[in-house]
């Protein structure tokens, strides 16, 4: 097995670990995605139907309405947002779902940036593990 390590830009702490789901596309969290279930239901995305619960979820960035950090804030308390979030660019909205859930109700999702060959090389991978500290490792 393949490993790489990488250190990303904070935007919450936390740890997590688990199978990456990516993609290259945004996503809305508002009216994209299901908090209930964990599920995309963005009939026009490309991981539409896919659960991210518990999942390392690699995305650009969200997409949308700033209603979206309510959502996933929502799942987060739910238990069925990913259990992290690799960014290739900072999102204040999908940030703010995760410092919420951390201020208000003392659960941790971390979201990290990652820069643009990091972030190339999380798509590719199978497996991630991110510690408090910012540090990503890749498996593959």
């Amino acid at each position: 097995m393949t490993m790489i390590e990488t250190k990303g830009r904070i935007l919450t702490e936390g740890k997590a670990e688990g199978t990456i789901i990516g993609t290259n596309v945004p996503l809305s969290f508002w009216g994209g995605f299901n908090p209930a279930t964990g599920v995309v239901v963005d009939r026009h995305h490309p991981l539409c139907g896919v659960s991210l619960a518990n999942h390392i979820l690699v995305l650009p960035k969200g997409r949308g309405s700033c209603s979206g950090s309510g959502v996933l804030l929502d799942a987060i308390v739910s238990g069925h947002a990913p259990s992290a979030i690799l960014l290739a660019e900072a999102d204040e909205i999908v940030a703010l779902g995760g410092i919420v859930a951390e201020e208000i109700f003392s659960v941790k999702l971390p979201i990290i940036v990652l820069d643009e060959g990091s972030f190339e090389q999380a798509l590719l991978a199978s497996t991630a593990c991110i510690e408090d500290d910012g540090i990503v490792v890749l498996r593959y």
